[in-house]
């Protein structure tokens, strides 16, 4: 008898590990076990073996958790009957040994159930859900030596599987899942909405996702606010002009914006006008960098990185120039606004009162619409309010 109760508590528990197990290998996240095993954990290089070959060891757990249920209901219910059996006739209750039988056997599987769903599946369950990564340790080795030990039957078990699946037209998939886009969107969202992960680097999570969607004529500066010069003014005139605007980088022309043929820096002026007040504007300046106005950041950025530039001329398809696009405002797709000591720049849009902002015109929608509880319908054939409002009229 005693021996039969501790064989029943011993499949209760061994049915339990074998549900933990399954939970918290397919729960836990592989750059957690990995981490761990570079840096030398035995348990955790055990479980990474294991995550590389999940279908596998899920079959293990099935097989382990079918075995421990048919061994609680072989050996545990006759158990239980009999204690019951062994209770009623202590309590000298006049009872014939049918009916007690008839009593005994259902009160049993009960019992035996309730132990089997509480101890043996939700409680392990939620405990893997919840510590996914020390269950995982935990089990990985008693694991895998018992995937060793039933290995030629789980073999087999998965052929089968396989076999029929085939049959059916569908194949198995690989031991790690690959999320689309949106899926991934979906996870970091809910990540963030966990707590998982902060307001701040959610954006620019989200915003990455967003970069490769963007071209250059959606963020660029519109040559209406383009800051440049005429090659054809005085180096006075120039030098005053760029004390007064703070700018490090302009674009100058000659004739028209147009015609854009080079980029001064602020810091090759100052230095040589220091060095030599009788310099030439034309000796300072940089090719100008131009980008058609379809042409996504991204493509932009490499182009930057590679050529060592932070400034590009946005040109339409007849060679007019439509804008101009930096090294900021490209990270700033990514990680907002980045704003110097020397920035006066005002809000994008400012709330003046209930349902009334004050919006600049001139800046994209995709900005626009962050701040507004309503946002703007876009359009292939806008980008501005402004583009918007005339397009409409």
């Amino acid at each position: 008898m005693i021996t039969g109760i501790f064989l029943t508590l011993f499949l209760v528990l061994l049915n339990g590990f074998f549900v933990a197990a399954e939970f918290s290998i397919v729960k836990v996240r592989y750059s957690q076990i990995h981490l761990k095993a570079e840096q030398g954990n035995i348990f955790a290089k055990k479980a990474e073996h294991i995550i590389n070959h999940l279908d596998t060891y899920l079959s293990a757990t099935q097989l382990g958790i079918t075995l421990a249920s048919l061994g609680l209901g072989w050996i545990g219910e006759p158990v239980v009957a009999k204690i019951l059996s062994a209770i009623l006739i202590s309590l000298n209750i006049s009872i014939t040994p049918e009916l007690l039988h008839t009593i005994s056997l259902p009160a049993g599987f009960f019992i035996i159930t309730v132990l089997h769903i509480v101890f043996g599946e939700l409680a392990p369950k939620s405990v893997a859900i919840r510590i996914s990564e020390p269950t995982t340790l935990a089990i990985s080795y008693p694991l895998y030596w018992f995937f060793m030990i039933f290995r030629p039957f789980i073999w087999l078990m998965n052929s089968l599987s396989n076999f029929f699946l085939n049959i059916i037209g569908i194949r198995p998939v690989g031991e790690h899942e690959i999320h689309s886009v949106d899926e991934l969107r979906l996870l970091v969202k809910q990540s963030r909405d966990g707590g998982e992960i902060q307001e701040e680097n959610y954006e620019i999570i989200k915003n990455a996702f967003d970069f490769t969607d963007h071209n250059a004529k959606q963020i660029m500066t519109p040559r209406q606010l383009i800051f440049s010069l005429d090659i054809e003014l005085s180096v006075k005139v120039i030098i005053e002009k760029i004390l007064e605007n703070g700018y490090s980088r302009i674009p100058m022309y000659q004739t028209s914006i147009d015609n854009i043929i080079g980029i001064v820096y602020a810091k090759d002026l100052f230095k040589e006008h220091y060095r030599n007040p009788e310099f030439k504007i034309n000796d300072l300046l940089h090719p100008a960098f131009y980008v058609s106005e379809t042409k996504r950041i991204s493509d932009v950025l490499t182009e930057f990185q590679k050529q060592h530039i932070h400034l590009a001329v946005i040109i339409d398809e007849f060679g007019g120039t439509q804008g101009i696009i930096t090294l900021e405002d490209i990270l700033e797709e990514l990680v907002g606004e980045i704003q110097d000591e020397d920035d006066n720049e005002k809000p994008i849009v400012e709330k003046k009162e209930d349902n009334t902002f004050l919006v600049q015109a001139m800046q994209p929608l995709t900005d626009i619409n962050e701040y507004l509880p309503h946002p703007f319908t876009f359009s292939e054939k806008y980008n501005t309010l402004s583009g918007l409002i005339l397009y409409h009229n």
